[in-house]
């Protein structure tokens, strides 16, 4: 199989890994009595234990060994801001159909700076395939722009620094084996969320550990640990396998993928819209990724 095919698939996986973690962790919030940072947290913490025995078998010094470790450092603090800028923008009452909108500029910004950065081939092709793929996410959002203000600065900048991520993912995997970029991934996310679990709800009881757990909830949060750590490490290897202009483009399976499971479980509504933008943005992906594999 080529390598285009590779990368286009396993950013396709990353989509459909991190559409169903949007699906479980709204479903836990609403079910049961944890905070999102504690959800968060044990995401995270049994992500590390599903990879665990991956980075055995490769061996802890081989993960663990990189010249690079300030730049994988760089990589989850832009991680971090880009989610701290989106939810205080949501905490700030920004719509989130816009706030939505604004994200999904995050695969152009990377395009962008893998040009720029990565010294990529920006073809035509892949330009205009990723202005078609945001034109199809505008389409499915439908978002009116009406309460636009400052506050929109935010979401744009979480798009930003979302893109800074990627970057540096696809900058590391021609460097670092990719076990160690999710090696340091989880580890410096660990003590992060942990951080954040006992400072948010501090005044919920002890260290903020203000829940109960029930198998039915280690179930879910178990489900939820395996999806993210099969979305991360399949986005580690789509930028492995392609440039990442091209993989940048199927970035945007996530918001139909998401648009769908939405319906499906929650019942929340999709337009006519969301059909025409849906099949606008899969054509124009079966396009570029027929282009690219003739290449």
């Amino acid at each position: 199989m080529k390598k285009s095919v590779q990368g286009a698939l396993w950013m396709i996986a990353t989509g459909v890994s991190f559409a169903a973690i949007n699906v479980i962790t709204p479903f836990i919030s609403g079910e049961y009595p944890i905070s999102s940072e504690w959800t968060a947290f044990f995401q995270y913490g049994f992500a590390f234990l599903f990879l665990f025995p991956m980075f055995l078998k490769a061996g802890l010094k081989r993960v663990a060994t990189t010249q690079r470790f300030w730049i994988h450092l760089l990589r989850i603090l832009a991680a971090i801001v880009g989610v701290q800028l989106w939810v205080k923008a949501l905490s700030l009452q920004f719509p989130i159909g816009e706030g939505v909108a604004l994200l999904m500029t995050s695969p152009l910004f990377a395009s962008i700076g893998a040009a720029l950065f990565l010294k990529e081939k920006a073809t035509i092709t892949r330009i205009v395939v990723t202005i078609i793929g945001f034109i199809g996410a505008m389409l499915i959002l439908s978002p009116s722009y009406q309460a636009m203000n400052y506050v929109a600065l935010l979401p744009l900048a979480a798009a930003l620094f979302w893109a800074i991520y990627s970057l540096l993912i696809k900058y590391l995997t021609d460097k670092d084996h990719p076990l160690t970029l999710l090696f340091y991934l989880y580890l410096l996310m660990f003590p992060i969320n942990l951080l954040l679990a006992l400072t948010g709800n501090f005044s919920h009881g002890i260290a903020g550990f203000d829940f109960e757990f029930t198998l039915e909830l280690l179930g879910y949060l178990l489900a939820l640990g395996f999806l993210t750590m099969i979305a991360h490490f399949t986005l580690v290897k789509a930028y492995q396998a392609a440039d990442a202009i091209y993989v940048q483009a199927f970035d945007y399976i996530k918001l139909p993928l998401n648009t769908l499971l939405g319906f499906i479980f929650f019942g929340w509504a999709v337009g006519t819209q969301f059909w025409i933008g849906a099949i606008i943005m899969i054509a124009a992906l079966l396009y570029i990724t027929y282009s690219e594999s003739k290449k």
